[in-house]
């Protein structure tokens, strides 16, 4: 059989989305109307395509997408490709790299896969990606002393939540504001200094509801203020615990000089990925900016 492999665009929508619906990944649920966001700019992206198609004649066999974005690191743009829901159907599966290769290729762009099944870690190792987020850390809901947050006010209205954060946090508000997650500013009696976090109500399996910590505008006074608002998210938002990258979080926790209570540390079967020239895991923490964000699946 002879196939050929081209670039994706808009027009390709829905023969891609009923190649995943049929297909066997986790997301293959996601509904038609949140897969056409794979397919529009978003976020400063703006390289006119979304991954690549690989066909059979007038048939789409296989698709692996690409999530352009721009966005700062440290005062600097850069420039991120994503890639996502590799997928090809069975009869077909020798020709799977066809559709890999082309994102090798991309230029002067960090590569990003947050959500890499065994295989394709695999197969990511072998061209240079590297381990990203390897740890999630477990915040469980148990009252403790400090716990009461006294002088905590936390904040839930977006109009005055707005309000209240510096230009960078501004950005990350409007870019993510209309997307399906929970905005939160901490602020303490008598101070104009503020915490500012973003949350996700996900599922682990069909029972169990939690949170993730997608960012936090500062981990030491995210950890400062953690048993109360651990608590807090958990009555609110109905979860059974909160959950955040434990890389994110190291360094605050050397600050403090002890570990945070009632947590525990797991590590991913299959960790996150990245390729770059200029930017290390560190500069990589956020999950926000994500294609799991964006239409709705989960970030392990």
């Amino acid at each position: 059989m002879t196939v050929t492999v081209r670039r994706a665009v808009e027009d390709d929508l829905r023969k891609v989305y009923l190649l995943l619906r049929d297909s066997t990944l986790n997301s293959a649920w996601i509904p038609f109307e949140w897969r056409r966001r794979m397919f529009q700019p978003v976020w400063g992206g703006q390289e006119g395509y979304y991954g690549y198609v690989m066909e059979d004649g007038d048939e789409v066999v296989g698709f692996l997408g690409t999530l352009f974005t721009e966005r700062e690191v440290a005062g600097k743009p850069h420039k991120f490709c994503e890639i996502h829901s590799w997928y090809v159907k069975e009869d077909y599966r020798n020709e799977s790299m066809k559709l890999f290769l082309p994102v090798m290729s991309v230029r002067k762009a960090t590569l990003l896969n947050y959500t890499p099944t065994q295989t394709v870690y695999d197969i990511s190792k072998k061209f240079g990606w590297e381990d990203l987020e390897t740890k999630v850390r477990q915040f469980l809901p148990v009252p403790t002393a400090r716990g009461l947050g006294r002088g905590l006010r936390v904040e839930t209205r977006k109009h005055v939540i707005a309000q209240h954060l510096d230009e960078a946090d501004r950005k990350v508000f409007l870019d993510h504001e209309d997307l399906r997650c929970r905005h939160f500013l901490i602020t303490r009696k008598g101070s104009t200094d503020y915490l500012y976090v973003v949350v996700k109500k996900l599922r682990l399996g069909r029972f169990v509801p939690f949170g993730r910590i997608l960012y936090a505008s500062d981990p030491a006074k995210l950890l400062a203020a953690i048993d109360h608002l651990r608590l807090a998210w958990c009555l609110r938002l109905g979860l059974a615990f909160v959950v955040m990258d434990d890389g994110a979080l190291q360094g605050a926790i050397r600050a403090a000089g002890r570990e945070p209570s009632f947590t525990r540390v797991v590590t991913r079967e299959v960790p996150s990925l990245f390729k770059s020239k200029d930017l290390d895991p560190d500069d990589l923490r956020s999950a926000l900016y994500t294609l799991p964000l964006l239409i709705g699946y989960r970030l392990h």
